[in-house]
């Protein structure tokens, strides 16, 4: 849609230089018209917004906000950098700006024309980056006065008659005028609205904001009195990063059952009774039915009856992410967007498998990675971090605020979280519901009633959905069996190896990369080589995981056409990242929710007879390293212990309906007491440092820094793949040297640092670990650092 009207005398107003494709300077009024559009489709999103956060001209501020943010641009000095005769302007064009506030401000209260001048001021910056604008050392030093010298007195008439000719057309043609936004009373003449334009008049409304900044930290007002100001800036924030991008209009949601259900291959009269329940469900939900029962579905179906300006489908690994996407976005066409430290590698592979050279591959994965990025998609799926990062008040958290405003969540595996992780969520979630209108559905096979209390506690009241007693007590899939020793020990290994042999597809998990491998390494040695054995774990590059991945989806998939004899050996990975469909588990003991979902990769739609599960009595020491608290294990140990009893040897089938009884009999006693210690310390922390201390229009790096430590964990390239790394991000495929690189949590990160076994990375290039590495075993992480010779070789 193009503005049926242009004002005369500014064509020589830049906003943008050239920079699109068709290689065209974007004039001051192309982008505003752009950025309009923009907040126009946000409106449309959210009409309802002003009444929810008691700003009942929201839609007015924001428009006058959004006409006059860039004005400042008209400056000669900035016009001259955006033609590439200067290098930089030394000023800020966002507090230029300010000095036409007072054309449109007239009929606004001192609290309005505060929003109005925050939403300006900060479009850019962080308001404490522009206080030296307020207090200037000396006359001689103050900058306002050089500022304003350099709007022209032709350009900024020509500014008065874009306002007073244009911008009421341009309210009727955005239909905006039925959101509130109204006419201002604008000055008389074009020479009086000059001669408003004084460092007075800018100084002014900085001072405006300054107050009201400095209040806020003597005595912080509730979320409630700061919500509009956050949303402010955060839709300012989201329609002029999103003009900018030049992508256009606004994909609008298309909330439909029938794609949902064509896709899973039902009808509405097929639908389990949890799926038809999630249909008809409004608000927080928690949902708990087993694998292979639908859940996706239901929650899905559950999202579309929301009716929520935006879907964001959660889930703890990449791995999972990246299925997720793959399969949503056929149900919801060129709606989906898929965001994690690694989406741009994922969808340069996707581009890249379709016969796109690398360098279209690579443009096509960096703008989907970056629409993403941006409240570009109804529909967007990534982990829960993101969510947290606006409670890190990370630059820019208001866009993020805002994004989340009145959105449906969908939270899948919850369970993957220790506590103090699973507090920070759970508090985040709290925070989104009672003040941004956010809506919520976490599902789960198995939810131990801590977490339920927990999510019942910050959610207030929940509909409960869950699979039918029936269906669960014809859903028989496992045999268990408790086997004693330590599942390396050279007997048990012989058994794995025995069970194969005989016909079997089967599962190990180990509890530590370490253990993965030296079971591998056995299998490798003993099985014949027509046997196929995979090893999965978190010590992979990026590049090897892919490929194993996918390999493992087509050996023991859900889809696979023909049942061979193999063996999986992995970690913890396997938990959530595949739909493998083995015929039988072998696994190190672990809390009971842990093994029920390394259950769930054996017999996984109970398709065939009761498939056999053994784990082992051993409890290494390094396994109480990995859960916490630790007593979870020997617990879940003494439950299926108790339970087998009753067997006498025939091993333990497991009943589906006694699942949730069994949680509950594990946390109890000093499981309970010292995950609600933890749960309850880090929810009270999280509250105090973060949530509460949470303001607009400012930043907190911080807290940027301890979000990144705390989540993002980081990766290190293996030396022997040095050369290789070189050569790939000298190329023009070098996206792909990111896939060379292994993660590490930081913990893990400094114990390498003190065995000296890092190297910091030159020419910008990750560091560089010291230890050997192949794409059969992956890193290993035991080994002593490479020698000069071995590094050589």
């Amino acid at each position: 849609m193009k503005p049926a009207c242009l004002p005369d005398g500014l064509g020589h107003l830049w906003a943008k230089s050239p920079g699109r494709s068709e290689g065209q300077a974007l004039t001051l009024v192309e982008h505003t018209w752009e950025v309009l559009e923009r907040l126009r489709e946000l409106a449309i999103l959210r009409p309802g917004l002003p009444a929810h956060i008691g700003q009942p001209r929201l839609w007015h501020l924001l428009f006058w906000a959004a006409f006059l943010h860039d004005w400042g641009k008209a400056a000669r000095g900035f016009q001259r950098v955006l033609r590439g005769k200067e290098r930089r302007w030394y000023y800020r064009h966002e507090v230029l700006s300010l000095a036409f506030i007072d054309w449109v401000a007239g009929n606004l209260s001192t609290g309005e024309k505060f929003f109005l001048v925050a939403a300006i001021a900060t479009h850019h910056k962080d308001y404490d980056e522009l206080r030296d604008y307020l207090d200037p050392l000396d006359e001689e030093s103050d900058p306002l006065p050089e500022m304003l010298k350099q709007i022209d007195e032709k350009s900024a008439q020509a500014l008065y008659g874009w306002l007073n000719v244009c911008a009421r057309g341009w309210i009727e043609q955005l239909e905006m005028d039925a959101l509130g936004v109204q006419m201002p009373a604008f000055p008389p003449s074009a020479n009086e609205a000059v001669a408003r334009l004084t460092p007075a008049a800018i100084r002014s409304s900085l001072r405006l904001l300054d107050q009201a900044m400095r209040r806020w930290e003597e005595d912080p007002p509730p979320a409630e009195d700061l919500r509009p100001g956050v949303l402010l800036r955060g839709l300012m924030l989201q329609a002029d990063h999103l003009a900018s991008s030049g992508w256009g209009a606004l994909p609008v949601p298309r909330w439909e059952q029938e794609p949902i259900l064509k896709a899973a291959r039902v009808t509405v009269d097929r639908l389990y009774p949890h799926q038809r329940e999630a249909a008809r469900a409004t608000g927080h939900t928690l949902l708990f039915a087993p694998t292979g029962t639908g859940k996706t579905e239901a929650a899905l179906l559950w999202a579309v009856n929301q009716h929520a300006p935006r879907l964001f489908y959660t889930l703890p690994y990449q791995a999972s992410m990246n299925a997720m996407y793959d399969r949503l976005t056929p149900i919801f066409p060129d709606q989906v967007g898929l965001l994690h430290g690694r989406s741009t590698l994922a969808l340069f592979r996707r581009w890249m498998d379709q016969n796109y050279t690398a360098e279209e591959a690579f443009s096509l994965a960096r703008a989907l990675h970056n629409r993403a990025a941006l409240p570009y998609y109804p529909v967007r799926v990534f982990s829960p971090y993101q969510m947290l990062k606006a409670a890190f008040q990370l630059k820019g958290f208001e866009a993020l605020l805002s994004d989340f405003c009145e959105a449906a969540f969908v939270l899948d595996e919850i369970h993957a979280y220790e506590p103090a992780r699973l507090a920070m969520i759970i508090q985040t979630m709290a925070y989104l519901a009672r003040y941004y209108g956010a809506r919520f559905l976490v599902m789960s096979a198995t939810l131990p009633s801590p977490i339920r209390h927990s999510l019942e506690e910050a959610l207030g009241q929940l509909t409960t959905l869950a699979a039918s007693p029936r269906m669960l007590s014809g859903l028989r899939r496992h045999r268990l069996f408790l086997q004693e020793g330590d599942l390396l020990d050279e007997a048990n290994l012989q058994a794995i190896e025995e069970f194969t042999l005989q016909g079997h597809q089967t599962l190990v998990v180990c509890n530590t990369v370490r253990r993965a491998q030296q079971t591998w390494m056995w299998m490798k040695d003993h099985l014949p080589e027509e046997v196929p054995l995979f090893l999965l774990h978190g010590r992979f590059t990026g590049r090897d995981r892919a490929r194993k991945e996918q390999a493992m989806l087509e050996a023991a998939g859900l889809d696979q056409r023909s049942r061979r004899p193999l063996v999986v050996v992995a970690t913890q990975v396997v938990e959530v990242s595949l739909n493998l469909d083995l015929d039988g588990l072998f696994s190190d003991p672990a809390p009971l929710e842990a093994l029920l979902q390394r259950f769930g990769r054996v017999n996984r739609l109970g398709a065939r007879s009761l498939a056999p599960v053994f784990v082992f009595r051993h409890i290494d020491d390094s396994f109480r390293r990995i859960y916490r608290p630790p007593e979870q294990i020997q617990y879940t140990l003494e439950i299926l212990e108790a339970e087998s009893q009753k067997t006498r040897g025939r091993g333990l089938q497991i009943d589906e309906r006694r699942l949730p009884r069994w949680l509950d009999d594990i946390y109890t006693g000093a499981v309970l007491e010292a995950w609600q210690k933890e749960y309850q310390r880090s929810a009270q922390e999280f509250r105090q440092i973060f949530l509460d201390s949470l303001q607009p229009f400012r930043s907190n790096q911080t807290l940027a820094a301890q979000f990144d430590r705390l989540f993002d964990g980081t990766e290190v390239l293996p030396e022997p793949l040095y050369d290789e790394y070189l050569a790939l991000h000298d190329s023009e495929r070098a996206l792909e040297a990111d896939s060379l690189l292994v993660p590490l949590s930081w913990g893990f990160y400094a114990r390498l640092v003190q065995r000296h076994a890092l190297l910091e990375g030159e020419r910008g290039f990750p560091p560089v670990v010291r230890l050997p590495y192949r794409e059969d075993i992956g890193l290993d992480l035991e080994a002593q650092p490479l020698s000069e010779d071995e590094q050589e070789a």
